[in-house]
Protein backbone atom coordinates (compact mmCIF):
# COMPACT_ATOMS: atom_id res chain seq x y z
CA UNK A 1 0.00 0.00 0.00
CA UNK A 2 1.17 3.23 -0.83
CA UNK A 3 2.01 6.40 1.59
CA UNK A 4 -1.05 8.24 0.06
CA UNK A 5 -3.48 5.24 0.65
CA UNK A 6 -1.96 4.92 4.32
CA UNK A 7 -2.26 8.40 4.99
CA UNK A 8 -6.09 8.14 3.97
CA UNK A 9 -6.74 5.45 5.83
CA UNK A 10 -4.82 6.62 9.15
CA UNK A 11 -7.21 10.48 8.30
CA UNK A 12 -10.38 8.04 8.18
CA UNK A 13 -9.36 6.53 12.23
CA UNK A 14 -8.81 10.45 12.93
CA UNK A 15 -12.61 11.25 11.24
CA UNK A 16 -13.97 8.31 13.92
CA UNK A 17 -11.97 10.00 16.56
CA UNK A 18 -13.75 13.78 15.93
CA UNK A 19 -17.07 12.02 15.17
CA UNK A 20 -16.65 9.88 18.81
CA UNK A 21 -15.53 13.19 20.68
CA UNK A 22 -18.19 15.17 19.30
CA UNK A 23 -20.57 12.61 20.13
CA UNK A 24 -19.63 12.61 23.85
CA UNK A 25 -19.32 15.97 24.27
CA UNK A 26 -23.58 16.29 22.48
CA UNK A 27 -24.64 13.26 24.51
CA UNK A 28 -25.61 14.87 27.78
CA UNK A 29 -27.70 17.83 25.98
CA UNK A 30 -30.77 15.71 25.21
CA UNK A 31 -30.54 13.84 28.60
CA UNK A 32 -30.82 17.12 30.68
CA UNK A 33 -34.56 16.31 31.12
CA UNK A 34 -34.66 12.73 31.63
CA UNK A 35 -31.54 12.07 33.84
CA UNK A 36 -33.53 14.66 36.09
CA UNK A 37 -36.60 12.58 35.96
CA UNK A 38 -34.76 9.21 36.39
CA UNK A 39 -32.26 10.75 39.32
CA UNK A 40 -35.16 12.72 41.41
CA UNK A 41 -33.24 16.38 40.93
CA UNK A 42 -34.29 19.49 39.20
CA UNK A 43 -33.03 20.18 35.66
CA UNK A 44 -30.30 22.90 36.54
CA UNK A 45 -28.71 20.39 39.15
CA UNK A 46 -28.22 17.73 35.93
CA UNK A 47 -26.92 21.01 33.80
CA UNK A 48 -24.40 21.11 36.34
CA UNK A 49 -22.93 17.96 34.64
CA UNK A 50 -23.06 19.49 31.40
CA UNK A 51 -21.13 22.94 32.62
CA UNK A 52 -18.44 20.52 34.37
CA UNK A 53 -18.04 18.29 31.47
CA UNK A 54 -17.43 21.52 29.09
CA UNK A 55 -15.49 23.74 31.58
CA UNK A 56 -12.85 20.41 32.40
CA UNK A 57 -13.30 20.30 28.44
CA UNK A 58 -11.66 23.79 28.01
CA UNK A 59 -9.02 23.68 31.16
CA UNK A 60 -7.65 20.60 30.12
CA UNK A 61 -6.66 21.07 25.94
CA UNK A 62 -3.28 23.25 27.02
CA UNK A 63 -2.03 20.40 29.20
CA UNK A 64 -3.02 17.55 26.55
CA UNK A 65 -1.50 19.75 24.05
CA UNK A 66 1.90 20.16 26.11
CA UNK A 67 1.83 16.45 26.88
CA UNK A 68 1.43 15.44 23.69
CA UNK A 69 4.74 17.37 22.36
CA UNK A 70 6.61 15.18 25.21
CA UNK A 71 5.10 12.11 24.83
CA UNK A 72 3.25 11.48 21.78
CA UNK A 73 -0.42 12.41 19.55
CA UNK A 74 -0.93 8.82 19.37
CA UNK A 75 -0.09 8.09 23.08
CA UNK A 76 -2.16 10.96 24.36
CA UNK A 77 -5.23 9.90 22.34
CA UNK A 78 -5.40 6.76 22.92
CA UNK A 79 -5.31 7.11 26.46
CA UNK A 80 -7.92 9.82 26.17
CA UNK A 81 -10.51 7.17 24.61
CA UNK A 82 -9.40 5.04 27.55
CA UNK A 83 -10.22 7.97 30.17
CA UNK A 84 -13.06 8.58 28.32
CA UNK A 85 -14.33 4.90 28.71
CA UNK A 86 -13.53 4.56 32.32
CA UNK A 87 -15.35 7.94 32.63
CA UNK A 88 -18.73 7.18 30.42
CA UNK A 89 -18.83 3.81 32.33
CA UNK A 90 -19.12 5.69 35.80
CA UNK A 91 -21.72 8.11 34.18
CA UNK A 92 -24.06 5.60 33.26
CA UNK A 93 -24.14 3.97 36.29
CA UNK A 94 -24.25 6.65 38.53
CA UNK A 95 -26.47 6.34 41.05
CA UNK A 96 -26.96 9.77 42.45
CA UNK A 97 -26.39 12.73 40.69
CA UNK A 98 -22.46 13.40 42.48
CA UNK A 99 -21.50 10.53 40.73
CA UNK A 100 -22.74 11.75 37.44
CA UNK A 101 -21.25 15.02 38.05
CA UNK A 102 -18.28 13.39 38.63
CA UNK A 103 -18.19 11.14 35.21
CA UNK A 104 -18.98 13.98 33.20
CA UNK A 105 -15.81 15.83 34.67
CA UNK A 106 -13.61 13.01 33.84
CA UNK A 107 -15.28 12.35 30.75
CA UNK A 108 -15.01 16.24 29.25
CA UNK A 109 -11.51 16.29 30.93
CA UNK A 110 -10.55 13.30 28.85
CA UNK A 111 -12.31 14.08 25.68
CA UNK A 112 -10.69 17.49 25.54
CA UNK A 113 -7.41 15.78 24.00
CA UNK A 114 -9.17 14.46 20.89
CA UNK A 115 -9.81 17.50 19.20
CA UNK A 116 -6.33 19.58 19.54
CA UNK A 117 -4.20 16.97 19.58
CA UNK A 118 -5.65 15.29 16.00
CA UNK A 119 -5.39 18.88 14.67
CA UNK A 120 -1.66 18.88 15.47
CA UNK A 121 -1.15 15.26 14.44
CA UNK A 122 -2.97 16.38 10.87
CA UNK A 123 -0.36 19.17 10.86
CA UNK A 124 2.52 16.80 11.92
CA UNK A 125 1.46 14.14 9.14
CA UNK A 126 0.41 16.17 6.30
CA UNK A 127 2.11 18.67 3.44
CA UNK A 128 0.63 22.16 4.34
CA UNK A 129 -1.30 21.63 1.16
CA UNK A 130 -3.23 19.23 2.61
CA UNK A 131 -3.69 19.89 5.42
CA UNK A 132 -6.83 22.75 5.54
CA UNK A 133 -8.96 20.37 3.81
CA UNK A 134 -8.44 17.50 6.20
CA UNK A 135 -9.05 19.57 9.21
CA UNK A 136 -12.34 20.81 7.50
CA UNK A 137 -12.86 16.94 6.91
CA UNK A 138 -12.02 16.31 10.72
CA UNK A 139 -14.65 19.42 11.89
CA UNK A 140 -17.29 18.00 9.46
CA UNK A 141 -16.90 14.38 11.10
CA UNK A 142 -17.57 16.28 14.55
CA UNK A 143 -20.61 18.05 13.03
CA UNK A 144 -21.92 14.67 12.12
CA UNK A 145 -21.17 13.56 15.45
CA UNK A 146 -23.17 16.32 17.07
CA UNK A 147 -26.18 15.08 15.15
CA UNK A 148 -25.83 11.65 15.70
CA UNK A 149 -25.72 12.42 19.50
CA UNK A 150 -28.94 13.78 19.52
CA UNK A 151 -30.56 11.49 17.27
CA UNK A 152 -28.92 8.64 18.99
CA UNK A 153 -29.89 9.38 22.41
CA UNK A 154 -33.08 10.25 21.85
CA UNK A 155 -34.20 6.60 20.17
CA UNK A 156 -31.92 4.93 23.33
CA UNK A 157 -33.97 7.05 26.24
CA UNK A 158 -37.30 6.01 24.42
CA UNK A 159 -36.28 2.76 23.53
CA UNK A 160 -34.26 1.97 27.22
CA UNK A 161 -33.45 4.54 29.63
CA UNK A 162 -31.15 7.71 29.18
CA UNK A 163 -28.17 5.76 30.33
CA UNK A 164 -27.71 3.45 27.36
CA UNK A 165 -26.50 6.75 25.15
CA UNK A 166 -23.92 6.96 27.34
CA UNK A 167 -23.02 3.66 27.75
CA UNK A 168 -22.72 3.49 23.75
CA UNK A 169 -19.69 5.68 24.15
CA UNK A 170 -18.05 3.48 26.90
CA UNK A 171 -17.79 0.49 24.54
CA UNK A 172 -16.99 2.32 21.32
CA UNK A 173 -14.22 3.89 23.34
CA UNK A 174 -11.62 1.67 23.68
CA UNK A 175 -12.56 -0.33 20.43
CA UNK A 176 -11.15 3.19 18.81
CA UNK A 177 -8.44 3.13 21.20
CA UNK A 178 -7.32 -0.64 19.63
CA UNK A 179 -7.51 0.74 16.21
CA UNK A 180 -5.34 3.70 17.11
CA UNK A 181 -2.86 1.84 17.57
CA UNK A 182 -2.00 1.09 13.85
CA UNK A 183 -1.49 5.01 13.72
CA UNK A 184 2.31 5.24 13.13
CA UNK A 185 3.74 8.48 15.52
CA UNK A 186 4.02 11.74 13.84
CA UNK A 187 7.06 13.39 14.08
CA UNK A 188 6.43 16.53 15.93
CA UNK A 189 8.30 19.63 16.19
CA UNK A 190 11.36 19.10 18.80
CA UNK A 191 10.11 21.46 21.72
CA UNK A 192 12.11 24.91 21.99
CA UNK A 193 13.73 24.31 25.35
CA UNK A 194 11.77 27.15 26.35
CA UNK A 195 9.59 27.17 29.72
CA UNK A 196 5.64 26.84 29.66
CA UNK A 197 5.88 29.95 32.01
CA UNK A 198 8.54 31.50 29.55
CA UNK A 199 5.70 30.46 26.42
CA UNK A 200 3.15 32.18 28.49
CA UNK A 201 4.77 35.20 28.84
CA UNK A 202 5.39 35.42 25.15
CA UNK A 203 1.77 34.94 24.36
CA UNK A 204 -0.01 37.30 26.94
CA UNK A 205 2.46 40.30 25.85
CA UNK A 206 0.91 39.98 22.44
CA UNK A 207 -2.10 42.72 22.26
CA UNK A 208 -4.19 40.57 20.23
CA UNK A 209 -3.96 37.49 21.77
CA UNK A 210 -5.23 39.44 25.18
CA UNK A 211 -7.96 40.63 22.99
CA UNK A 212 -8.68 37.06 21.09
CA UNK A 213 -8.59 34.77 24.76
CA UNK A 214 -11.07 37.62 26.46
CA UNK A 215 -13.63 37.99 22.75
CA UNK A 216 -12.98 33.95 22.96
CA UNK A 217 -15.05 34.04 26.16
CA UNK A 218 -18.09 35.85 24.88
CA UNK A 219 -18.07 33.85 21.65
CA UNK A 220 -17.64 30.51 23.31
CA UNK A 221 -20.60 31.14 25.52
CA UNK A 222 -23.19 32.17 22.57
CA UNK A 223 -22.27 29.72 20.40
CA UNK A 224 -21.35 26.98 22.16
CA UNK A 225 -23.32 26.95 25.60
CA UNK A 226 -26.88 28.31 25.26
CA UNK A 227 -27.94 26.35 22.20
CA UNK A 228 -27.22 23.32 24.65
CA UNK A 229 -31.22 23.73 25.45
CA UNK A 230 -33.02 23.88 22.31
CA UNK A 231 -33.31 20.19 22.91
CA UNK A 232 -34.75 20.61 26.24
CA UNK A 233 -37.03 23.65 25.54
CA UNK A 234 -38.66 21.41 23.39
CA UNK A 235 -38.90 18.35 26.23
CA UNK A 236 -40.65 20.90 28.64
CA UNK A 237 -43.16 21.72 26.00
CA UNK A 238 -44.28 18.35 26.06
CA UNK A 239 -42.63 16.64 22.81
CA UNK A 240 -40.79 13.68 23.04
CA UNK A 241 -37.14 12.99 23.57
CA UNK A 242 -37.53 10.89 20.38
CA UNK A 243 -38.46 13.88 18.02
CA UNK A 244 -36.67 17.06 20.11
CA UNK A 245 -33.35 14.53 18.81
CA UNK A 246 -34.40 14.50 15.31
CA UNK A 247 -35.45 18.38 15.04
CA UNK A 248 -32.08 19.19 16.91
CA UNK A 249 -29.93 16.71 15.18
CA UNK A 250 -30.26 19.53 12.14
CA UNK A 251 -27.86 21.46 13.95
CA UNK A 252 -25.32 19.12 13.01
CA UNK A 253 -26.16 18.49 9.67
CA UNK A 254 -26.34 22.15 8.74
CA UNK A 255 -22.95 22.59 10.62
CA UNK A 256 -21.70 19.82 7.98
CA UNK A 257 -23.86 22.11 4.91
CA UNK A 258 -22.15 25.57 6.29
CA UNK A 259 -19.11 23.67 5.84
CA UNK A 260 -19.07 22.82 2.44
CA UNK A 261 -20.27 26.11 1.58
CA UNK A 262 -17.34 27.87 3.48
CA UNK A 263 -14.95 25.69 1.57
CA UNK A 264 -16.53 26.41 -1.63
CA UNK A 265 -16.63 29.91 -1.48
CA UNK A 266 -12.64 29.74 -0.22
CA UNK A 267 -10.76 33.19 -0.08
CA UNK A 268 -13.86 34.85 -2.29
CA UNK A 269 -15.36 35.96 0.56
CA UNK A 270 -13.14 37.79 3.77
CA UNK A 271 -13.32 35.94 7.27
CA UNK A 272 -14.37 39.17 8.94
CA UNK A 273 -17.68 38.65 6.50
CA UNK A 274 -18.03 35.46 7.50
CA UNK A 275 -17.69 36.02 11.03
CA UNK A 276 -20.40 38.76 10.67
CA UNK A 277 -23.07 36.80 8.80
CA UNK A 278 -22.57 33.95 10.70
CA UNK A 279 -22.83 35.95 14.37
CA UNK A 280 -26.43 37.17 13.43
CA UNK A 281 -27.72 34.05 11.71
CA UNK A 282 -27.02 32.71 15.27
CA UNK A 283 -28.63 35.85 16.75
CA UNK A 284 -31.70 35.61 14.50
CA UNK A 285 -31.73 32.10 15.69
CA UNK A 286 -32.13 32.85 19.45
CA UNK A 287 -34.46 35.56 18.71
CA UNK A 288 -36.77 33.42 16.70
CA UNK A 289 -37.28 30.98 19.99
CA UNK A 290 -37.96 34.02 22.02
CA UNK A 291 -41.71 34.10 22.32
CA UNK A 292 -42.54 30.64 21.39
CA UNK A 293 -40.30 27.08 21.87
CA UNK A 294 -42.18 25.20 19.07
CA UNK A 295 -41.24 22.66 16.72
CA UNK A 296 -40.81 25.00 14.19
CA UNK A 297 -39.29 27.35 16.19
CA UNK A 298 -36.28 25.18 17.26
CA UNK A 299 -35.74 23.74 13.85
CA UNK A 300 -35.15 27.03 12.27
CA UNK A 301 -32.66 27.96 15.54
CA UNK A 302 -30.88 24.49 15.41
CA UNK A 303 -30.58 24.72 11.58
CA UNK A 304 -29.39 28.57 11.97
CA UNK A 305 -27.16 28.00 15.01
CA UNK A 306 -25.34 25.38 13.01
CA UNK A 307 -24.77 27.40 9.91
CA UNK A 308 -23.22 30.18 12.44
CA UNK A 309 -21.01 27.32 13.66
CA UNK A 310 -19.64 26.43 10.77
CA UNK A 311 -19.17 30.09 9.56
CA UNK A 312 -17.50 31.26 12.69
CA UNK A 313 -15.99 28.69 14.38
CA UNK A 314 -13.68 27.84 12.00
CA UNK A 315 -12.96 31.86 11.88
CA UNK A 316 -11.90 31.74 15.28
CA UNK A 317 -9.45 28.69 15.28
CA UNK A 318 -7.89 29.48 12.48
CA UNK A 319 -7.39 33.08 14.08
CA UNK A 320 -5.43 31.50 17.27
CA UNK A 321 -3.09 30.25 14.49
CA UNK A 322 -2.20 33.39 13.08
CA UNK A 323 -2.14 35.52 16.46
CA UNK A 324 0.81 34.29 17.53
CA UNK A 325 4.30 33.01 16.47
CA UNK A 326 5.60 29.35 15.55
CA UNK A 327 7.33 29.22 18.86
CA UNK A 328 4.49 29.66 20.94
CA UNK A 329 1.21 28.65 18.47
CA UNK A 330 0.87 25.51 19.93
CA UNK A 331 -0.06 27.23 23.68
CA UNK A 332 -1.76 30.05 22.06
CA UNK A 333 -4.39 27.60 20.05
CA UNK A 334 -4.94 25.78 22.80
CA UNK A 335 -5.44 29.22 25.41
CA UNK A 336 -8.13 30.64 23.00
CA UNK A 337 -10.33 26.99 22.64
CA UNK A 338 -10.28 26.45 26.69
CA UNK A 339 -11.29 30.36 26.67
CA UNK A 340 -14.23 29.37 24.12
CA UNK A 341 -15.47 26.02 26.23
CA UNK A 342 -14.94 28.08 29.58
CA UNK A 343 -17.22 30.83 28.26
CA UNK A 344 -19.41 27.64 27.24
CA UNK A 345 -19.58 26.48 30.38
CA UNK A 346 -20.43 30.02 32.76
CA UNK A 347 -23.29 30.44 30.06
CA UNK A 348 -24.51 26.85 31.14
CA UNK A 349 -24.16 27.37 34.50
CA UNK A 350 -25.71 30.86 35.25
CA UNK A 351 -28.74 30.30 32.81
CA UNK A 352 -29.73 26.72 34.54
CA UNK A 353 -32.14 28.04 36.92
CA UNK A 354 -34.21 29.91 33.82
CA UNK A 355 -34.02 26.24 32.35
CA UNK A 356 -34.96 24.72 35.43
CA UNK A 357 -38.46 27.00 35.87
CA UNK A 358 -39.11 26.61 32.04
CA UNK A 359 -38.22 30.06 31.32
CA UNK A 360 -37.01 29.66 28.61
CA UNK A 361 -37.81 32.75 26.27
CA UNK A 362 -35.98 34.59 29.05
CA UNK A 363 -33.19 32.64 28.47
CA UNK A 364 -32.65 32.72 24.51
CA UNK A 365 -33.30 36.48 25.37
CA UNK A 366 -29.99 36.57 27.39
CA UNK A 367 -28.69 34.23 24.88
CA UNK A 368 -29.61 37.02 22.20
CA UNK A 369 -28.15 39.59 24.10
CA UNK A 370 -24.87 37.97 24.71
CA UNK A 371 -24.79 37.25 21.11
CA UNK A 372 -25.06 41.27 20.00
CA UNK A 373 -21.36 42.41 21.37
CA UNK A 374 -20.20 39.47 19.28
CA UNK A 375 -21.81 40.15 16.04
CA UNK A 376 -20.92 43.61 16.72
CA UNK A 377 -17.01 43.63 17.67
CA UNK A 378 -16.22 40.36 15.86
CA UNK A 379 -16.24 41.47 12.43
CA UNK A 380 -14.54 44.55 12.99
CA UNK A 381 -11.56 42.98 15.09
CA UNK A 382 -10.99 40.71 12.49
CA UNK A 383 -10.99 42.62 9.74
CA UNK A 384 -8.42 45.07 11.39
CA UNK A 385 -6.77 42.09 12.13
CA UNK A 386 -6.32 40.82 8.74
CA UNK A 387 -5.19 44.48 7.42
CA UNK A 388 -2.39 44.37 10.23
CA UNK A 389 -1.18 40.70 9.16
CA UNK A 390 -1.44 41.79 5.40
CA UNK A 391 0.69 45.43 6.44
CA UNK A 392 2.97 42.57 8.69
CA UNK A 393 3.11 39.80 5.78
CA UNK A 394 4.15 42.84 3.25
CA UNK A 395 7.10 44.05 5.25
CA UNK A 396 8.44 40.81 5.43
CA UNK A 397 8.63 40.59 1.23
CA UNK A 398 12.00 40.24 0.33
CA UNK A 399 13.11 43.40 -2.00
CA UNK A 400 11.88 43.01 -5.85
CA UNK A 401 15.03 42.66 -7.76
CA UNK A 402 15.55 45.85 -10.11
CA UNK A 403 14.40 45.41 -13.60
CA UNK A 404 16.54 44.22 -16.23
CA UNK A 405 18.48 47.08 -18.28
CA UNK A 406 17.97 47.29 -21.68
CA UNK A 407 20.25 45.60 -23.72
CA UNK A 408 21.40 48.83 -26.24
CA UNK A 409 21.04 51.09 -22.74
CA UNK A 410 24.73 52.55 -21.99
CA UNK A 411 26.55 52.11 -18.59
Amino acid sequence: MNKHANDAQDMRLIYAGSFLGNFDRIVITPLLLPASKGLGVSVSSVTIALTAYLLLFGLMQPVHGLVSDVYGRVRVMRAALIGMCVADVVSAFAPNLGVLILGRALAGASAAALLPVMVAYVGDRLPFAQRQRTVASVLAAGAVGTAGATVVAGVFTHLWSWRAAILLVAICSPLLALAFGRLPEASAPAPSGTSVKARLGMVFRIGWFRFLVVFALFEGAAMLGFFNFFNTALQSGGHSVVYAGLVTGSYGLAAVAGGVAVRTLGDRVSAATHFGVGSVLLGVGYLVCVPAQSMVTVLAASVLSGLAFALVQSIVQTWGTEVAPPQVRGIATSLVASAVYTGAALSTFLVSGLADDEHFGTLFAIAAAVTLPVALVGPIARARFSAALADRNEQHQPAEPPPARPANQNP
